[in-house]
């Protein structure tokens, strides 16, 4: 008799080692026992998430008495904090399989690498980002009432215009134009956010230890050497964003093809790669 603790048992067959087959039987077996195993965890981090993005308004409200808690301020804190716990949350989805036991359990569930891979891919780059969402207005819709509050007390006037405090809903609401963050702007944004999961999973499939701060430093590296290979040739970042510009249809087929390859061959290579560390996983 299983534990009331033990996880939820996977009955379903096992699929053949570095099987790409998907089975939807399979695959709900295998979402529900990582449900069971990783509630807690994830909870945890939505409420650490939570209460860091609380005292950083409180810290910035005080200080700003509201300012900075404009449409504008609101997109950055957004994007920032899915980009920081967005990483986190992915390099610690493998985290298991740093420990012998737990990725010889891991690896011996009833299921195809395809099906492991797009479980993860669905829990870090749509669940994550929608849960995070969520927590972000919850905190974020009382905060505004604050940040108006705070603003008219410090101008002593009533007048303050609520349209520049008009709460980040992302993907829904069009920013005002202070928030220079226009809805095709924001997909780029969300686009590079899933590039970035991607190598943080791939980096805690391929690094044995302290997996995230070696993923990370690696990042860094290749940050700043492209950074300073940038500003060696000159180049012009409205390049390489030129999709989100507002202006890219008038660009030439090298414009295009370069930013294809950076917001779609870029992101598509980089959870492949993803696919590949978890197979050869599976197989060793």
């Amino acid at each position: 008799m299983n534990s009331p603790s033990s996880p939820a048992p996977l009955s379903a067959p096992r699929a053949p080692a570095g099987s790409p087959h998907f089975s939807w039987n399979r695959f709900v077996l295998l979402a529900r026992a990582h449900w069971a195993e990783h509630l807690r965890q994830y909870l945890g981090h939505l409420a650490v998430t939570g209460l860091l993005y609380g005292v950083l308004l409180l810290v910035t409200l005080s200080l700003s008495r509201g300012e900075a808690f404009s449409t504008g301020g609101q997109s950055a804190f957004y994007f920032w904090g899915l980009y920081l716990t967005g990483f986190v949350f992915a390099g610690r989805y493998f985290d298991g399989m740093a420990r012998r036991e737990s990725a010889l359990l891991a690896l011996m569930r009833p299921a195809s690498v395809l099906e492991k891979w797009l479980l993860c891919v669905v829990v870090v780059a749509v669940a994550y980002p929608l849960c995070y969402t969520l927590l972000f207005l919850a905190i974020s819709w009382p905060a505004q009432g604050v940040a108006l509050a705070l603003r008219a007390a410090w101008l002593k006037t009533t007048s303050v215009d609520p349209q520049n405090y008009a709460l980040f809903v992302p993907l829904v609401r069009p920013p005002l134009r202070e928030s220079l963050l226009s809805i095709p702007q924001q997909w780029g944004f969300f686009i590079a956010a899933w590039a970035l999961q991607a190598v943080a999973v791939t980096g805690s499939l391929y690094f044995r230890r302290a997996a995230m701060l070696k993923t990370l430093a690696l990042g860094v590296v290749l940050f700043v050497i492209t950074v300073m290979t940038g500003i060696v040739s000159d180049a012009r970042h409205e390049v390489l964003f030129a999709w989100w510009s507002g202006r890219a249809g008038s660009g030439g087929l090298a414009l295009h093809a370069l930013n294809a390859a950076l917001w779609l061959v870029l992101p598509l290579l980089l959870w492949g790669q993803t696919y590949q560390h978890l197979r050869e996983k599976e197989l060793a």
